[in-house]
């Protein structure tokens, strides 16, 4: 959502510098301030009147208690489009996150989780991932692992880095030998297959495979459907929601617990970052651009997260409008690039 004003240099300067002053101090902004941090000479009486001009196309206003502006959502717009391309983490945090990723990972939930821990606190907002979606996760490998004579473990690999456990109960799940053999059959049959179309491909081909092994078969498809069933929407793990309750991000309780509300509300989370899947870049949706009123006092920052070109999920971070745009969205770029790396690696 870009603005129809194009701002000159000495007027994009003084909205920049208002956008900047007012997120590093959260107080309304005045032309000394403004005037004192212009590398060149500009008086206060000069500024007070670009001031005007600028509140004049809707980027500042003038809250009621003081002389100084705040931006607008438009102003954090135009901020954002002006001033915001291929930002950087500094050395630091970029180096962070280089040595997060660079850590061996088995466990795709613990990775995930840990991932938007991370995100969380590299921009003091709350930060989600959301698992990569079982519609685009595909089947790279499948075992059958003997508990007992009746109970054997299925483990299903997929390609997103998933790894999924289930018991199989079966009245006689065979030995080891048995078991590995209908693992090497059901591989033949689902090894490249889409993770949600699996289970009817297995029930689809149990008639080529020999009788004996028939039933185990059954019971990994019914095993598969329930799971599917039961997963519904993409999981998303969700961290830093403490960062929301700080009464100097947003200007009263209500609206705290409004936001706190959205998140806690995982389907309604989902819809809120849905179209990120469908880009490929980093979204920034500030205040009334979010279709949900309750999340109109925030920003909302996303990026999808990719194997070998194919979007297979999204992360983000949601916090106020008054943040720090370009360290944000530098986090959010950089963490997205490096989960899609590690995702993509070998799977030990």
């Amino acid at each position: 959502m870009g603005s129809t004003h194009n701002l000159d240099e000495r007027k994009g300067a003084i909205l920049r510098a208002i956008v900047s002053h007012y997120v590093r101090s959260g107080e309304p902004v005045g032309s000394k301030a403004v005037a004192e941090r212009f590398p060149t000479k500009v008086s206060p009486a000069t500024v007070r009147n670009e001031m005007a001009v600028l509140e004049d196309f809707g980027f500042i206003f003038q809250p009621h208690t003081s002389a100084g502006r705040i931006p607008t959502d438009a102003g954090y717009r135009y901020y954002v489009d002006a001033w915001t391309a291929h930002p950087r983490l500094s050395v630091r945090d970029s180096r962070r996150v280089r040595s997060f990723f660079g850590e061996p990972r088995y466990e795709l939930e613990d990775s995930l989780r840990r991932t938007a821990s991370l995100l969380s606190d590299l921009t003091d907002h709350a930060a989600m991932v959301f698992s990569p979606s079982l519609e685009r996760s595909i089947v790279r490998h499948l075992e059958l692992v003997k508990l007992t004579d009746e109970r054997a473990m299925l483990v299903v690999v997929t390609n997103t880095g998933w790894v999924e456990n289930h018991i199989i109960l079966s009245p006689d799940a065979g030995d080891e030998v048995t078991l590995a053999n209908v693992a090497e059959l059901l591989n033949r049959l689902v090894v490249g297959t889409p993770h949600e179309s699996v289970a009817e491909t297995i029930l689809d081909g149990v008639d080529r495979l020999p009788l004996e092994f028939r039933d185990l078969a059954r019971n990994v498809s019914a095993v598969l459907k329930e799971e599917m069933l039961a997963r519904g929407a993409e999981r998303v793990f969700l961290e830093g929601t403490s960062n929301i309750v700080d009464e100097q991000k947003f200007s009263d309780l209500e609206t705290v617990r409004q936001v706190i509300g959205v998140l806690e509300h995982r389907r309604v989370l989902l819809e809120v970052v849905a179209d990120a899947l469908a880009v490929e870049r980093v979204m920034v949706r500030i205040g009334i651009e979010n279709d949900l009123e309750e999340m109109r006092s925030c920003s909302v920052i996303t990026a999808p997260y990719a194997i070998e070109g194919n979007t297979i999920g999204t992360l983000g971070i949601v916090g106020p409008t008054r943040m720090d745009y370009r360290r944000t969205i530098a986090a959010v770029n950089e963490v997205a690039e490096h989960l899609g790396r590690m995702l993509a690696g070998p799977i030990d």
